[in-house]
């Protein structure tokens, strides 16, 4: 068996566990150093680095080739699928996985950087047809069943699936469109595995259920952390509300005193102004009180009042 494309070596290691032998190749040199270093303890178990567009095997050497998603991997994609059939025995099977374009990225708008040409159904069913003429086609995807099953079967039952769309319980062919293809082939000669009609897989670890409680349990806390900054928030533009609402007032007292400041600033100024003309008719005062203190004013009073009086009596 030939695990094509191994990556760092599991798949290999989990297909030798069952079958006679098993050969992981790869291109990435690390990726075999770490399989080397990690797996191959087992006896029916090799690891080689090579390219699929040009495998370090005979011809007709293995008698059945997996090969999951690589071919979207690679430019030489025509090549890989010769090496696979030069290599393939005539009665091998070869079982390839190619994400469905039309789904993958055409409806979900994902762009996947390291994809280098992804195939619609046709394109892969029109490059396998001119290798492997027997095809047998399965449509893969990730999804969340409620699974009911009956632990002692006495008969055969047709599979049943159901959907629930728009508050109707449907009956449906396949569960979902796929995500990938996965397609067993061969030549005219080869028997292909037969797979189960439905297959459901579960890693025994509920990982994908655990990993939705995580999201959901991630988003609650985001929501609750929301909350608190919106209260957070309030709060303070509470507080920036009051505060503008002081300084408005602030302000409105500013311009009532301001109104009444001007009748007194006018007040004050007529009484500065009364206050200096006193201060001028005192010290005109103070000038004839200290000129008729002197010499020369006592001298000259009689006199002025001599004057004073002889006109009075001339009037």
């Amino acid at each position: 068996m030939l695990d094509a494309a191994c990556g760092e070596g599991y798949g290999s290691w989990l297909l030798a566990a069952v079958a006679d032998w098993v050969v992981g190749i790869d291109c990435d040199t690390d990726a075999i150093r770490h399989a080397l270093a990690r797996y191959a303890q087992r006896p029916n178990l090799r690891y080689l680095q090579g390219s699929c567009a040009a495998l370090p095997l005979g011809q007709a050497s293995v008698d059945l080739i997996i090969s999951f998603e690589t071919i979207e991997h690679l430019q030489e994609q025509e090549a890989m699928l010769e090496e696979f059939r030069r290599v393939l025995a005539p009665e091998g099977a070869l079982i390839i996985s190619s994400p469905n374009k039309a789904i993958y990225s055409q409806e979900t708008g994902y762009a996947n950087e390291f994809h280098v040409r992804e195939l619609t159904r046709q394109e892969l069913a029109a490059m396998l047809a001119r290798r492997f003429r027997k095809q047998a086609w399965y449509g893969q995807r990730v999804l969340a069943h409620s699974l009911l099953w009956q632990e002692e079967v006495s008969g055969a039952e047709p599979t049943q699936l159901l959907a629930l769309t728009d508050d109707r319980v449907e009956s449906l062919s396949v569960p979902a469109p796929p995500m990938y293809f996965v397609v067993v082939c061969g030549a005219e000669s080869a028997v292909l595995p037969v797979l189960p009609a439905l297959s459901l897989f579960d890693d025994g670890a509920q990982s994908l259920y655990r990993d939705y409680q995580r999201s959901m349990l991630a988003e609650k806390r985001l929501y609750w952390d929301e909350i608190d900054a919106r209260r957070i928030a309030e709060a303070r533009l509470a507080e920036l509300v009051g505060a503008v609402n002081d300084l408005a007032s602030a302000r409105a007292r500013e311009k009532a005193l301001a109104t009444r400041l001007v009748p007194l600033q006018e007040a004050l100024e007529r009484a500065q102004g009364a206050i200096r003309q006193a201060s001028a008719d005192l010290e005109m005062a103070k000038a004839r009180l200290a000129y008729r203190e002197s010499w020369a004013g006592w001298m000259r009073w009689p006199l002025s009042r001599v004057r004073r009086l002889a006109g009075t009596r001339t009037q």
